[in-house]
């Protein structure tokens, strides 16, 4: 049975094993119970209210692992994207192969001082990471140049449906031809490439929790365009399989304790209509604190640990305090508040990793280090608590040889 418009704050337990999950409808604040004795959690890992497209991805899918005690990894990698400066636009990974290029305000195709040999048809964390440099020498602002395309490339690319046809439609109206002009980009960061910890049959190591889609850590840390609908349906497929065994083998259901299920749903509630710090105060910050290039792009510890610091003021000073008038915006505080964990774990699982790879790139250790090892995150005793599990490579069938990032050559700088 579906149940539309149902926040879900938390997931219930006994003992060990999950058993159901509480939360509450959206418009009306009914509080809902349900008792289950598997749960699949598939959804988003979380983002920061991004403009593109985006501005519902929270991080609840990361809060409710986290809670009920599973393990997550790769925090540390995050979605940055090549946006327009005043409007959203899809396709660059497209456009790029049909003679689109990024310019910068010295009219440059400046990726190809960074990779003679790919240029600009690089994934776009590493055309970001371009971009970044390009600024900070005083060579911005950046363009997307899309008037030198093919013909043929302008006919594929351009929207038939959609809201990209009603983007397309409205721009031409205000006089602007997206395919044969030149408009300023920028980066923005999106949303966590990070996911809940799960074996191959999608089990998140917590009894009767299993977890599917982009809540499940399988991201690599950069783009895989047009993957994510074979991810959702496979992992979807195996979760869903996966849990269906499991149920099928219990003796008994898990115990759902109906009091302490409300008493747990009570903490969010009563933060209804109460005088406080509105969650949109809360997003705001988290924006500022990710927004920083040494914070989201070419990252240094100077960066992340100033960041960390202003979170750290924020969970004592100011996200204790905040409140909803009506169960809408109590929604946007369960949101607020997931953002608030991821925007930590980013912190802290990028400060761990003292080394640059994949999307990942500290300015102040700009080379690889070592076999990969992936960082996993789960809520301590005092805290969170952050380790690093080395890659299993012996086990696996195919051995990296070769690495995607030694493509490029970025600045080394000498002091950070």
């Amino acid at each position: 049975q579906r149940i539309g418009r149902i926040e879900i704050t938390d997931l219930v337990k006994d003992g060990d094993a999950v058993s159901g999950a509480v939360g509450f409808h959206a418009q009306s604040g009914t509080p809902c119970l349900f008792r289950a004795k598997a749960v699949i959690l598939a959804a988003h890992n979380g983002g920061w209210k991004g403009s593109y497209l985006l501005n519902t991805c929270a991080g609840e899918g990361a809060a409710l692992a986290y809670g009920a005690g599973a393990s997550l990894r790769n925090m540390e990698f995050i979605e940055n994207w090549n946006v327009p400066k005043l409007f959203a636009w899809e396709g660059q990974t497209g456009m790029l192969p049909y003679g689109a290029r990024f310019l910068n305000g010295e009219g440059e195709d400046f990726m190809r001082r960074y990779s003679p040999k790919l240029g600009a048809k690089a994934d776009p964390h590493y055309n970001v990471r371009g971009m970044a440099f390009e600024v900070r020498a005083g060579r911005g602002p950046i363009y997307f140049d899309t008037s030198t395309m093919s013909p043929e490339g302008v006919e594929i690319m351009t929207p038939t449906g959609g809201w990209m046809k009603l983007n397309d439609t409205k721009l031409k109206e205000l006089g602007i031809d997206f395919f044969k002009s030149k408009t300023e980009w920028m980066p923005q960061v999106l949303t966590s490439f990070g996911g809940t910890v799960a074996d191959k049959d999608g089990w998140s190591g917590v009894p009767g929790l299993f977890v599917a889609g982009r809540a499940r850590s399988v991201t690599p840390g950069v783009y895989m365009g047009g993957w994510d609908t074979c991810k959702t349906t496979t992992t979807g497929y195996i979760a869903g399989n996966s849990a269906g065994k499991y149920v099928s083998g219990l003796t008994s259901a898990p115990r759902f304790d109906d009091a302490h299920a409300s008493g747990t749903l009570d903490a969010t509630l009563s933060l209804l209509g109460k005088p406080g710090v509105y969650p949109k105060d809360v997003v705001r910050l988290m924006q500022e604190l990710m927004a920083p290039m040494d914070v989201c792009i070419l990252k240094t510890g100077k960066g992340l640990t100033r960041s960390l610091e202003r979170l750290e003021d924020a969970k004592r000073n100011i996200l204790p305090y905040m409140t909803a008038p009506e169960p809408h915006y109590l929604v946007k505080l369960v949101e607020a508040r997931s953002m608030a964990l991821i925007t930590e774990m980013y912190l802290k699982a990028s400060l761990m990793r003292k080394e640059s790879r994949s999307g990942h790139y500290r300015e102040d250790f700009p080379e690889r280090h070592g076999d990969p090892a992936w960082i996993v995150i789960r809520d301590g005793h005092d805290g969170m608590d952050l380790r690093a599990d080395p890659v299993p490579l012996d086990r696996y069938p195919v051995k990296p040889h070769r690495y995607y990032m030694d493509n490029f050559a970025f600045p080394k700088t000498s002091a950070i």
